[in-house]
């Protein structure tokens, strides 16, 4: 007290164990990739007949995601990490943002209305759904999580942390390679353009639960559309809009990273590291 007024305190430091940056998250995506690429090479389906059955689903999609998400899981819990799965700050959003996120949605739909469901088995579909869960679940919680929390250290703005994120998501996909995938390059671009929706879900609400949500919601219609398609309007009308989501998604991002370039991604203090692995502010 001075003054009869009181000192402003300080806001504590988060006790992180150890500080999100880019090499740290390199470790964590290595680490991702060892288990659960490794035990999708030796389930012994090919990567082309994933989701082709029950079986076939739970054992080279559900069992190495359950084991990654696993990992993952144990790290934020020793490593303490704040605003992974919310944000520090709620960033302006606006309506054209909410432009692509709808309309991976609306896509997602019309895949689901062009499958022949009498063809899937209810075990079938009940098993990709789970997989879809993991994967929204994994992919999300590693990169619009993990990740972008440690794009967001280093002086970076947010356009940059944006971008190098949604280009480390695309490139995460050329692993496909190890499972015999030769479309795995071609992933790359699409799935970096997907990433700037889901980056846009997280950002409109401000927690990665919408962007859970949306991942597994896109890839549950991508994973079964692949198995039994319709040939009805709903995928005449998805076919014409695929290629007019990944245009907006370029177009979206674009537009993100010169707009954000000037706006500081930062959203915590680094801490000061005690030897105990606790932090002190």
């Amino acid at each position: 007290m001075t003054g009869g007024m009181s000192s402003p305190v300080a806001p504590p430091s988060p006790r992180w164990r150890v500080a999100p940056s880019v090499p740290v998250a390199a470790v964590v995506f290595v680490v991702y990739c060892v288990i659960v690429i490794g035990l999708m090479k030796i389930s012994g389906v090919g990567y082309e007949h994933f989701f082709d059955s029950a079986d076939s689903t739970l054992r080279a999609a559900v069992l190495p995601l359950a084991a990654g998400g696993v990992w993952l899981v144990a790290f934020l819990a020793w490593a303490r990490w704040d605003h992974v799965f919310r944000d520090a700050r709620r960033l302006p959003t606006g309506w054209f943002l909410w432009v692509l996120p709808s309309a991976m949605v609306l896509l997602s739909v019309l895949h689901l209305l062009g499958l022949e469901w009498s063809l899937f088995a209810p075990a079938h579909v009940l098993t990709v759904l789970l997989a879809s869960l993991l994967v929204g679940f994994t992919e999300e919680t590693l990169f619009r999580g993990v990740v972008l929390r440690s794009m967001r250290q280093g002086g970076r703005s947010e356009g940059m942390a944006v971008l190098w994120t949604t280009l480390w998501f695309g490139g995460f996909h050329l692993t496909n390679l190890l499972l015999d995938e030769p479309g795995a390059v071609i992933q790359i671009f699409f799935a970096a353009l997907t990433g700037t929706g889901l980056y846009l879900a997280r950002r409109g609400t401000g927690t990665i639960l919408a962007a859970m949500a949306l991942h597994a919601f896109w890839d549950f219609s991508s994973f079964l559309v692949g198995v039994h398609p319709a040939d009805n309007g709903a995928t005449l009308g998805a076919n014409f809009l695929v290629p007019l989501v990944y245009l907006l998604a370029a177009v979206t991002l674009v537009v993100l990273v010169v707009r954000e370039r000037t706006r500081p991604a930062r959203e915590a203090i680094t801490p000061l590291l005690v030897p105990d692995g606790g932090a002190r502010p």
